[in-house]
């Protein structure tokens, strides 16, 4: 069933708390009644109200019908235990999408399974995707392939489907060099993928072609950026604190006419409904232009992962200091000198609903849309 977790948005033990034949998910089924019997042969009558006591705000919003009408001891412990099998499914995803953080290891289940292409990962861990990685068998959810393997986004990159819908046109066009992270714990036959018709859509970031190659001193610096005056609506489903935006020179050599990027996320340390978080997770980017060329050469997205007991930003603070982080991860990378249309969109998809961005860059291209 973790397994099954691990390829799916939700995944419910409670679809299979009745009885019936399930022909298509017998074996979870199975499992299912397996490890809930096994629960249930643990506990005494004290343990069973302890565990419905501690799922019950759970139970009460997920299953209120079932939590009203069992009427038995049995039943009881049949609620809790399906109730614990949730919870220990739930951990064991996000103790597989924690471990994914780190750099890929030969042990993990796609590396197994794809030796050659681990012995051949660069530093960041990042897998290569050309024109014959490419594929539409995932339909609106961007995968990849290789032979008749699916190649799968890591847990960090899944959700960012439009710019995992960019980045495969790039790597299907063939002309840059396109490296993105996979889910070192998911692993399917092509052929087992399953189609997503996607309805929502967002246009991300429009660069338009402007004067960012000098490499003056007052066009040199940091830009902070403070999340005021959002909507709520907006600041319900992208939760954000303040954008940290530097542009520096690169100075590999006195004349170095490489200009950098870097753009940092905070968000804050609570949940979207005002819950503490264990840890936050923040988007960065990092970028270099060419100024010589006129034009982007470098860039690549990552995620940072900070625990909330050292994490000090929040909205009375915005500039209190993120701690260190726990975890980093780069989920994709781009090289070769892009187009600014295709580098303002690659930026835009990746801090989709993030609309700080856009303020920064609308000061240099009014005409700019946001991100809202």
């Amino acid at each position: 069933m973790l397994r099954e977790a691990m390829h799916e948005g939700r995944f419910d033990v409670f679809e299979f708390f009745d009885d019936g034949a399930f022909p298509e998910h017998g074996a979870h089924k199975e499992e299912a009644e397996r490890l809930v019997a096994q629960l249930m042969g643990r506990w005494d009558e004290a343990a069973v109200h302890e565990t419905l006591v501690r799922n019950a705000e759970y139970l009460s919003a997920w299953v209120p019908e079932r939590l009203k009408t069992v009427a038995t001891a049995e039943g009881q412990a049949r609620l809790a235990a399906f109730a614990e099998l949730q919870w220990l499914i739930d951990d064991g995803r996000a103790a597989l999408h924690l471990d994914a953080f780190g750099l890929p290891r030969a042990d993990q289940p796609l590396w197994e399974q794809l030796p050659d292409v681990f012995k051949s990962l660069g530093r960041d861990g990042l897998v290569p995707v050309g024109p014959d990685n490419v594929t539409d068998a995932g339909g609106d959810e961007v995968v990849f392939r290789l032979d008749d393997t699916a190649l799968l986004p890591h847990p960090q990159l899944r959700p960012m489907r439009e710019l995992l819908q960019l980045l495969a046109a790039l790597a299907a066009d063939g002309r840059l060099r396109v490296q993105v992270a996979l889910d070192p714990y998911r692993l399917l036959p092509l052929e087992k993928v399953e189609c997503r018709l996607l309805l929502d859509y967002w246009s991300g970031l429009k660069l338009t072609p402007g004067n960012l190659d000098s490499l003056e001193e007052h066009d040199l610096g940091t830009s902070f950026h403070a999340a005021v005056g959002r909507n709520a609506a907006h600041q319900f489903f992208y939760p954000m604190v303040a954008t940290t935006i530097d542009w520096a020179r690169r100075c590999d050599t006195p004349t170095d006419p490489v200009k950098r990027l870097y753009i940092r996320e905070l968000v804050p340390p609570r949940s979207r409904l005002g819950a503490e978080l264990e840890a936050v997770v923040n988007r960065e980017l990092h970028a270099e232009r060419d100024t010589a060329r006129r034009a982007f050469v470098h860039l690549d997205g990552k995620v940072r992962r900070y625990p909330a007991a050292t994490y000090a930003v929040d909205h009375h603070q915005p500039r209190g200091s993120t701690g260190p982080a726990s975890h980093s991860c780069k989920l994709w990378r781009v090289d070769g000198p892009m187009t600014d249309t295709e580098w303002g969109e690659l930026v835009g998809l990746h801090f989709r609903g993030n609309e700080l961005v856009a303020e920064h860059l609308q000061a240099t291209f009014p005409g700019m849309p946001t991100a809202e």
